[in-house]
């Protein structure tokens, strides 16, 4: 396999300067960056990156809402997310579009670099390019015949390190495991212990038991482990997944419930509690095995958010409606209309392929008029979503009025065909949650979104910033 393609995403060059320079230094890895979301999407139809180290507060687009496009067309895509600040929502959030790894800032240098190596190996070990094991290892010493065995790991130096790294991201991607973010919280702790327990030429051994629901990972370390900042924060993080005792450390990791249920027919294996095998273990012997060139800037003209169209998206949170309350007052001719917007999903992505392989005025203004019209058309005839219908009409008319600038440019051609296809694909989550499943607590919780996004592609189009006065309360993505 060749090198793998890593594309560092931040607005503020510096930080790419820093990323690039700790990341070059990792052997086998080619290196581009983009200075925001688009340009990361335009880099991902271009180059196809293996690995993204994905800056989150951006202009522009950010870098969820770009990791949520490039996931959604690029699964295989590794992405990292670079971030100072994480919180629960966000962390969940990032795991639902399938980001399970972060870079946190400030930046330590040799977790980037021991993240990176372990994404690279098992990349190359999916398209059949194995890297061979250090000969200090010994995987399944005892019985292959039985679920319950023990996969052991002398750990003495960086290059088994990296050997048990990749050996554990394999186990959780064959495992479907739950939660991505608590695996990367289970990496990083496995991470500083092994840094700890190698300090001054020590080794350590790790013993690797799973059940049909559970990944067990033990480790006993010479000498006690000694306090440390980011290992306490780690297993706070982590809660009852994790135990430490004096010299021997347990993590533990769980199978997700689509993997239960596909294992409801085999009886699991009983454990005996975490004590004992701490007591158990400490009483005896662990067995031993074996750049892009930078481009002048842009000025841009500024995308002025008027007077009508804030009182417009405020006038929407006036009083919060639960779906449910709301489907049931309006009138059944009004609801079948908003499900004649079905048909229209596949006409979206139709008329967008047309538009793909043959850009041409004609069909983007096909397009503006023949789908965008429409939904206009039938969203009109629900006052609560006026700032949805408005939005969506001020894009068709932008497109109509802007078709052949974008038609002579192919890479806004590929950047528009993208967006479009995200703003298509959360419109139909809109229909759903509010008129199909009636879930949501609030059915104006999306419009502040909704309005952001056409004026994001009007924007990024149109070479425009978007400009909001210090007094708008709404928020902008």
């Amino acid at each position: 396999m060749n090198d793998i393609k890593l594309l560092i995403v931040d607005d503020v060059e510096d930080n790419r300067l820093i990323l690039k320079a700790i990341c070059r230094k990792i052997e086998g890895f080619e290196i581009r960056e983009a200075c925001d979301g688009i340009e990361a999407l335009e880099s991902v139809e271009e180059w196809h990156p293996h690995i993204i180290l994905m800056d989150v507060m951006m202009p522009r687009l950010d870098g969820f809402e770009a990791s949520k496009i490039i996931k959604k067309r690029y699964p295989e895509t590794v992405i990292m997310a670079v971030t100072a600040v994480m919180d629960p929502h966000m962390e969940a959030n990032m795991a639902q579009i399938g980001v399970g790894a972060y870079i946190h800032k400030p930046i330590d240098k040799e977790l980037i670099r021991f993240k990176l190596k372990n994404f690279g190996d098992f990349i190359r070990s999916k398209g059949g390019d194995y890297k061979k094991l250090s000969p200090k290892k010994a995987l399944n010493p005892f019985c292959s015949d039985v679920r319950n065995f023990k996969t052991i790991f002398e750990i003495g130096d960086a290059e088994a390190m990296m050997d048990f790294g990749m050996w554990i991201l394999t186990q959780c991607e064959n495992k479907i495991v739950a939660s991505c973010y608590r695996v990367d919280s289970s990496i990083e702790l496995l991470y500083e212990l092994m840094r700890q327990g190698t300090r001054d030429n020590r080794s350590m051994s790790i013993i690797i038991e799973e059940s049909f629901e559970e990944i067990f990972v033990t480790m006993k370390f010479a000498e006690a482990i000694p306090s440390h900042p980011r290992v306490a924060m780690l297993l706070e993080d982590l809660g009852e997944n994790s135990i430490v005792q004096d010299n021997i450390a347990c993590i533990r990791i769980r199978i997700s419930d689509e993997t239960k249920v596909q294992k409801a027919a085999v009886a699991p294996v009983q454990k005996p509690a975490e004590e004992a095998v701490l007591q158990s273990l400490m009483q005896h012997e662990i067995p031993k095995s074996g750049m892009v060139e930078n481009t002048p800037d842009v000025i841009k003209e500024k995308r002025v958010i008027d007077t009508e169209e804030k009182e417009m998206l405020r006038q929407s949170f006036v009083h919060k409606t639960a779906a449910i309350d709301y489907v049931r007052d309006i009138g059944g001719d009004v609801l079948d209309e908003i499900r004649d917007l079905e048909s229209l999903d596949e006409e979206w992505g139709e008329k967008l392929r047309i538009f793909d392989s043959e850009p041409t005025v004609e069909n983007l203004r096909d397009f503006a008029d023949g789908v965008l019209g429409i939904y206009v058309r039938g969203i009109n005839n629900l006052f609560e979503f006026t700032a949805l219908a408005y939005a969506l009409s001020s894009l068709g008319t932008f497109l109509k009025e802007h078709a052949d600038l974008v038609t002579q440019d192919r890479a806004k051609i590929k950047t528009l065909v993208m967006l479009l296809e995200h703003l298509g694909l959360d419109l139909v989550s809109w229909r759903e949650h509010i008129f199909a499943l009636q879930d949501t607590a609030d059915i104006h919780y999306l419009d502040s979104s909704f309005f952001s996004s056409c004026m994001q592609i009007e924007g990024i189009i149109g070479n425009k910033e978007l400009d909001v006065d210090d007094d708008n309360d709404m928020e902008f993505f």
